[in-house]
């Protein structure tokens, strides 16, 4: 499960290997202008052509759903597992477990407004690609809006040997601190944080408190010159610290 505030559903369905071809939309109430699964009674879309317009349409925000690959699936599901997936979307949190064998879904996509977003993977490798699409989107914005004429539209793709450096920190809760961000010899440097627990949960905590209480533990760099990415630790501790991975 990965826990975010600042990725977006265009960052999704940009990183994920393919845009499902079913989704089960768990929002409730029922939207009479989609179609309505007979089983579940609930909203499903059809087609990637469908879904992507579906998910990326303004006026559609806070779409909470799932994937799901065998259509036949629906009719097989259970009148708990029916209790499950109705839980999954009002609660935002799994009662079992997010992925269902008769559906076979990779994902579970929960919006929890305000650019939060819980989303679960079933393979972990699947949400690389997510977070490099969206650090990309997001350096180039912090890069270019502080400049007038000189604009810089290139920059490279992360490697994901790199991103998964993180992996150790992810489950401590990692900042990319954009807003401290800076140009220095040609290279941009964007600090990395990570953000103390303090018990709550982070939809609840405001910036100044993630901030006011989080250390920088590395700095991500990019070379305008190269187009290279490198990952600088500057706490070695901090990524020795989580032993679950």
């Amino acid at each position: 499960m990965i826990y975010s505030r600042g990725l977006s559903v265009e960052d999704f369905l940009r990183g994920i290997p393919r845009i499902p071809t079913h989704i089960l939309v768990l929002n409730t109430p029922i939207n009479d202008n989609l179609s309505i699964d007979n089983r579940t009674q609930l909203n499903t879309v059809s087609g990637t052509f469908n879904i992507r317009k579906y998910l990326t349409n303004p006026k559609a925000d806070h779409i909470s759903w799932l994937d799901y690959s065998r259509p036949e699936g629906l009719e097989e599901l259970l009148p708990e597992e029916i209790a499950e997936l109705l839980y999954l979307g009002h609660m935002h949190t799994h009662y079992t477990t997010p992925f269902s064998y008769k559906l076979q879904n990779d994902f579970v996509f929960l919006s929890l407004g305000s650019k939060h977003l819980k989303v679960y993977y079933r393979q972990l490798k699947n949400f690389y690609p997510v977070l490099n699409g969206s650090l990309i989107r997001h350096t180039r914005q912090a890069f270019n809006e502080r400049r007038m004429f000189r604009r810089y539209d290139n920059f490279a793709d992360i490697p994901q040997a790199l991103l998964r450096q993180l992996t150790p920190i992810l489950s401590s809760g990692i900042i990319f601190a954009f807003d401290q961000a800076f140009e220095q010899g040609r290279q941009y440097r964007i600090p990395i944080l990570v953000a103390k627990d303090n018990g709550q949960s982070p939809i609840y905590r405001s910036r100044t408190s993630l901030y006011n209480q989080a250390a920088q533990v590395a700095v991500l760099r990019y070379s305008m010159t190269s187009g290279h990415w490198h990952l600088v630790i500057t706490d070695s501790r901090a990524f020795e610290a989580d032993q679950f991975y």
